[in-house]
C-alpha cells in the first residue's frame, strides 16, 4: 500500500521535471453508449429493519437515530449482522475492499446474500482494485449482484500498461471517489472512515486503526441512499463488464471461485465468526434501537464531475460546507484527522477563530503511527504554520495506552503491533459533530470525492469530543510545541515520567529523512 503511494508521487515528480510527454499506443476510456440507471430501494417498510426503525422514529419526523461504532470489532459485527439481516437490498459504495479476512468473509456474506434474493449493488473505487478484475467479474455474474468500478485505468493488465495508463490521465485518475457508505433494505446506514479490511476491523497483525462510524437510521438514510445513486448512476462508474473487454465467465469459473473463497475463509479461521454466529441484527436491532440518539443532521457529499473534468483547483463541496461551519464556530473546534495537511486558506481560517477567541486543537498521526510517510511529510510542512495561528496540536502515538480498550484482543496492542489514526471527526462547539470520509488534507479538499454527515446534537457532540479527547492524553498522544527558539518539541508520558523528544518520537533516523526529503516537494495536494 505505501509502495503504491510512494510510486505515484515519484511519477508526480517525474510529470513536473517534464515539459511534455508523449505516449503512443495506450487505451482511452470511453464513456459508456448504453447505461442501465437504478435507484434505490425505496419501500423500507416491507421490510422487518424498515419497520422496526420507522417504530423508533420519535413523532418529529425530522430526527434521525445515530449510533457511535467506535471499535473495528464492532463495527464489523454489525456489519456482518445488517447483511445476514437483509431482505430485499444492499448498497455498498468503498474506496478499499481488501482481499483479507474480513474483506473475504464479508465478500462471501455478500454472495450468500445474493443466493437467497437480495438485489446488492456494489460500487469500488478503482484505484485499489489491484489484479482482481477477473474476481469481481465472477461475482458479478451472479443474477442479484451489481459491480460497478468508479474512475477506471482504461488499461486493466500489465503493470506497465497500468502506468502508462496512469500518466497517460493523470489528471483524471488522479481523482478519486473516497466515500464509504453502507446501506441495508433502505432503512439503516453505516457512514464514516472505515474501509473494508483488517486494518480497520481490529484484525491485522501489524497495524490497526482507530476509526470511527456512525449507524444511522430515519430520514437521513434517504439522502445517504440518493448519495449513493448519484455515484452509481454517474459516467464515471463503469459496469465491471464493461472495462474488461470480451470477457466472460461460464458455471465452471463462478463455482471454482465460490469454493476458492469458502476454503480461504475456513482457512482463515476468523475468530469474531463465533461472535457473529450469536449477533444477529434481527434479535439485537431493538437494542441498538434503543441505544441510539436522536437529533436533526444533513449529508453533505461532493459533486461528481464529468470524464473529461480534470479540475484540481476548485474547492468541494464537502469543505465548503464544513469551512462554514467552522468559521461560525464561537468557542472550540475540535479536530481528528487522519492526514492533516490544511490549505493556505485553512492557516488563514486558523488564525481568524484563534484570534477571535476559539480553542482550536488536533489530533493527527505522529511519524512513528502514519501508515503513508509521504502524507506526514506534507503535514510536516504547515506543521508550524498550525503552531504559530494558535492550533493546539497532538500527535497519536504507535504505543498508545488507549489501543487496549480501543481494539479489540490484547496482541494486537503488542509491542510488534502499531496503532494508528484512521477517524475523521470535526466537533464544532460541542453542538453538533462531523463524522465522514473527509480528511483535512488538501487532497480531501480539491481531488478526492467524500461524503459528510453532519448531527446537531450536543449529546453526541459531547461523545465523540470526549473520545477524541481520551487520546490527547500524554499516554496516547505526543503535545507539539514550540519552545523559546521556534524549535518543535514533542511532549508526553513514558510510563509516570515527563518527557521531552526534539525530534518524531520514537521514529530511526533513516524514516525522518524519508518523511523530510519528501516535504521539501510542494506536493501537499497529491498526498
Amino acid at each position: 500500500m505505501v509502495m503504491k503511494h510512494y510510486f505515484k508521487f515519484l511519477l508526480l515528480l517525474i510529470l513536473w521535471c517534464s515539459s511534455s510527454i508523449a505516449i503512443t499506443g495506450c487505451t482511452t476510456l470511453q464513456p459508456e453508449k448504453e447505461r442501465d440507471i437504478s435507484l434505490a430501494f425505496s419501500q423500507p417498510l416491507h421490510t422487518t429493519l424498515g419497520k422496526a426503525a420507522a417504530s423508533a422514529i420519535p413523532a418529529d419526523s425530522i430526527k434521525s437515530g445515530f449510533l457511535v461504532l467506535n471499535t473495528g470489532h464492532d463495527a464489523f459485527l454489525k456489519r456482518f449482522a445488517l447483511l445476514d439481516a437483509a431482505e430485499r437490498a444492499i448498497d455498498l459504495q468503498y474506496y478499499i475492499w481488501n482481499s483479507d479476512k474480513s474483506g473475504r468473509v464479508l465478500a462471501q456474506q455478500v454472495l450468500l446474500v445474493a443466493d437467497r434474493g437480495v438485489h446488492i449493488r456494489l460500487l469500488l473505487d478503482d484505484f485499489n482494485i489491484g489484479d482482481r478484475d477477473e474476481l469481481l467479474l465472477v461475482m458479478d455474474a451472479h443474477p442479484n449482484i451489481e459491480i460497478r468500478v468508479y474512475n477506471p485505468n482504461a488499461a486493466r493488465k500489465g503493470p506497465v500498461r497500468k502506468v502508462l495508463g496512469l500518466i497517460g490521465d493523470f489528471g483524471r485518475l488522479n481523482q478519486r471517489m473516497h466515500n464509504k457508505s453502507f446501506i441495508v433494505d433502505g432503512s439503516v446506514a453505516i457512514v464514516g472512515g472505515r474501509n473494508i479490511g483488517d486494518d480497520y476491523f481490529d484484525l491485522n497483525d501489524e497495524l490497526n486503526f482507530r476509526d470511527r462510524d456512525l449507524l444511522a437510521v430515519g430520514p437521513i438514510v434517504i439522502d445517504i441512499a440518493k448519495s449513493f445513486d448519484a455515484y452509481w448512476n454517474h459516467e464515471r462508474a463503469f459496469s465491471i463488464t464493461n472495462i474488461i473487454n470480451g470477457s466472460s465467465v461460464d458455471s465452471t469459473e463462478i463455482l471454482t471461485l465460490r469454493k476458492s473463497l469458502e476454503n480461504k475463509v475456513q482457512q482463515d479461521d476468523l475468530h469474531y465468526m463465533e461472535s457473529a454466529a450469536n449477533f444477529s441484527a434481527d434479535v439485537s436491532f431493538n437494542s441498538w434501537l434503543s441505544d441510539m440518539i436522536w437529533a436533526p443532521a444533513e449529508l453533505v457529499y461532493d459533486q461528481t464531475l464529468a470524464i473529461d473534468d480534470n479540475s484540481h483547483t476548485t474547492r468541494k463541496r464537502v469543505a465548503n460546507v464544513l469551512r462554514e461551519i467552522a468559521k461560525n464556530t464561537t468557542r472550540e473546534l475540535l479536530i481528528e484527522s487522519a492526514y492533516l495537511v490544511p490549505s493556505d486558506e485553512g492557516i488563514a481560517l486558523l488564525k481568524e477563530l484563534t484570534e477571535s477567541g476559539v480553542k482550536v486543537k488536533a489530533l493527527t498521526n505522529s511519524l512513528a503511527s502514519n501508515d503513508l510517510t509521504t502524507n506526514h511529510s506534507g503535514y510536516a510542512r504547515r506543521r508550524i504554520a498550525l503552531l504559530k495561528n494558535g492550533a493546539e496540536l497532538f500527535e497519536l502515538r504507535h504505543d498508545a495506552k488507549s489501543c487496549h480498550y480501543l481494539v479489540v484482543g490484547t496482541e494486537r496492542c503488542s509491542e510488534n503491533t502499531l496503532f494508528g489514526l484512521h477517524a475523521k471527526s470535526i466537533v464544532f462547539d460541542r453542538k453538533a459533530v462531523f463524522v465522514g470520509s473527509f480528511n483535512l488534507n488538501q487532497r480531501s479538499i480539491y481531488l478526492n470525492s467524500e461524503l459528510a454527515l453532519i448531527v446537531y446534537s450536543p449529546e453526541l457532540a459531547e461523545i465523540i469530543a470526549g473520545d477524541i479527547e481520551q487520546n490527547l492524553l500524554p499516554e496516547n498522544s505526543w503535545q507539539v510545541r514550540l519552545d523559546d527558539n521556534n524549535d518543535l518539541v514533542w511532549k508526553g508520558n513514558i510510563g509516570d515520567k515527563e518527557t521531552y523528544y526534539s525530534h518524531e518520537p520514537e521514529t530511526g533516523f533513516w524514516r525522518r529523512l524519508n518523511s523530510g526529503f519528501f516535504s521539501v516537494f510542494p506536493i501537499e495536494k497529491y498526498l
